[in-house]
């Protein structure tokens, strides 16, 4: 089978004048390394915007050209013809061959969802070539690339195809075991506390609680400075800066799509990440990155692991996913599909509850949107929030049943923090327990 490597590379590009960074396809055949020129102009075109967003559609054109390397009709052919000779119908086997493969090896993953999201992205592909003038034999506007896994024919066929043993599960049977695995989107406090206790490194921890304080990406946390610049040069230690404050000012800059925003942090969570990470161990971590890399550590760098190397958003995502294995362990209700990026999501629900507190229950959505849906948008940096705010809305809503009202004021409360909060909850590990949300912001799945 054709072997094809992602690699990231990051250069100055003469078209926007400007460093980018995405991903390139390269290919092994025949003892040669050959570069995929379509795939890396569409992902140098589409991607440059977020490394993430490279990573995940280098993966899944990756797939479908080694899926497409193992068909009669590409017997022979040069690689540089495969988007010309793919068709609707390659498509399709793909997402076949893949619930094959799935239900051989008894996997919930990647569900039926995840497939059909990946087929998406094909079509994104191509749709880019064809509005580019590149010749392909994909017709994004038909139906006919995607496979229904609904059909009885199509089941029986992928159980035939699969050889599974007597009795085991089918599409049906493993997409609801993955549905029950990642039943209730929002973590829960009880799992909030586990994730926090566990981490090896303290400074996940106090990542962890900053990110549910704020809803900054994992990738805007790594950049969050020791002392801040320009807009950000009141940032400081708590020590050091204006304690009348409830809440100070912060502009994550350059975070997905590059675009700058101004979000709000509450003093008494830069209060408990001092006492809990720049006090016990900033200093230290300090001196072994002058150690390591042979000068002084950046003003702009705060959060640094135990050998004193900066961290960065695949650190997060490796420390939480290691983490987390390690809890299921002791505690299997621990849920797997659970990351770092969970705590993004916690800070709009709670913001919502005390904001709108039993008003939630009993107002529109419409009534609510126009209360506070400018504050969401700032801080979750997203463009158009009416989807999102609606979800958080329903999130919010049955929380507030479950949970009898208890929420924690994230933006005026003058004392309490996050670990505060945590600490003086008593709730039932099983909250939640038997409601199924799906997540809306699939940047989230790609992490841990």
């Amino acid at each position: 089978m054709l072997t094809i490597k992602s690699k990231e590379i990051t250069y100055n590009s003469a078209e926007v004048l400007m460093d980018v960074s995405h991903c390139i396809l390269i290919a092994g055949q025949d003892g040669k390394n050959i570069l995929l020129s379509h795939p890396n102009m569409f992902l140098h075109s589409e991607t440059r915007a977020s490394i993430k967003t490279s990573k995940r559609y280098a993966s899944i054109i990756s797939m479908f050209y080694r899926f497409l390397s193992t068909q009669e009709k590409m017997k022979n052919k040069a690689l540089g013809l495969y988007h010309v000779l793919a068709d609707n119908r390659d498509i399709k086997l793909w997402q076949v061959q893949r619930q094959i493969d799935r239900v051989e090896a008894q996997s919930l993953r990647p569900s039926s969802e995840t497939i059909y999201e990946d087929a998406k992205i094909l079509l994104v592909y191509f749709k880019w070539l064809n509005d580019r003038g590149y010749l392909t034999n994909v017709h994004v506007t038909l139906k006919t690339w995607r496979a229904n896994f609904r059909s009885r024919r199509m089941l029986n066929y992928v159980q035939l195809m699969a050889r599974s043993k007597i009795n085991a599960s089918n599409i049906r049977v493993l997409d609801k075991k993955n549905r029950q695995k990642r039943s209730n989107f929002l973590i829960t406090d009880p799992e909030i506390k586990l994730l926090l206790e566990n981490y090896s490194d303290p400074v996940y921890a106090a990542m962890f609680n900053l990110a549910l304080g704020t809803a900054m990406r994992p990738m805007d946390l790594a950049k969050f400075p020791y002392i801040g610049n320009k807009d950000n040069k009141h940032i400081s230690p708590y020590s050091e800066m204006d304690k009348h404050r409830i809440t100070t000012s912060y502009t994550v800059y350059k975070s997905k799509g590059n675009k700058d925003r101004e979000i709000t942090i509450h003093m008494a969570d830069l209060k408990s990440l001092e006492e809990n990470y720049i006090i016990p161990y900033y200093t230290t971590r300090k001196l072994l990155y002058k150690e390591r890399y042979g000068h002084a550590c950046p003003l702009g760098v705060l959060f640094l692991n135990k050998k004193g190397e900066p961290i960065d958003e695949n650190m997060i995502a490796s420390r939480t996913n290691y983490t987390k294995n390690k809890i299921i362990k002791t505690h299997p209700e621990f849920r797997a599909h659970l990351a770092f990026y969970q705590s993004r999501h916690w800070w709009p629900t709670q913001h919502i509850i005390a904001t709108f507190g039993d008003r939630l229950l009993t107002e529109s959505l419409d009534a609510l949107y126009l209360a506070t849906a400018q504050v969401l948008t700032a801080q979750m940096g997203h463009d158009d929030v009416q989807t999102t705010y609606k979800y958080y809305v329903d999130m919010a809503r049955l929380i507030m049943l479950l949970h009898k009202g208890r929420s924690f004021d994230l933006v005026t409360s003058p004392a309490q923090t996050v670990r505060d909060f945590m600490n003086g909850l008593k709730m039932p590990e099983d909250v939640l327990a038997n409601e199924e949300i799906e997540s809306i912001d699939e940047e989230e799945q790609m992490a841990g």
